[in-house]
């Protein structure tokens, strides 16, 4: 995979991510889901400017994956988006002051070794050009 895709395939990432912050707030806006209020609060989802927001970068991410998968090898590419955890679990921390165990930093550690044994890899791992 060469520079300049696995360039797009991190801003799909952070596209994908920034996409969950935002449906995460405007969740939190809506307030807590169930089946009595559940037809109400799917209207409110469809007007909520938070969770429009985060569906639309959802949507920019899938085709920046998508332009991904046409230039590389979905056994690499799969795998690689759970770069997405680390970003998720250490925004979580710093957005909603969620809490952050030691046992979680140790398993995105693990993760995110997963993802350097497999761009190492490959062939010729990330590497300039096209």
């Amino acid at each position: 995979m060469n520079r300049g895709v696995f360039l797009v395939l991190l801003a799909a990432i952070l596209c994908s991510v920034v996409g969950q912050f935002s449906l995460k707030a405007g969740a939190k806006i809506l307030g807590p889901i169930g089946a009595a209020n559940l037809v109400e609060k799917v209207m409110a989802m469809a007007t909520q400017p938070l969770i429009v927001a985060g569906l639309c970068l959802y949507a920019v991410s899938s085709i920046g994956f998508i332009v991904v998968l046409s230039r590389a090898n979905i056994s690499i590419v799969s795998p690689l988006l759970s770069i997405s955890y680390l970003f998720t679990v250490l925004g979580g921390k710093i957005v909603f002051n969620e809490p952050l165990p030691p046992l979680r930093l140790v398993g995105v550690g693990l993760i995110m070794t997963g993802v350097i044994f497999v761009l190492r890899g490959q062939a010729g791992g990330v590497t300039g050009g096209n």
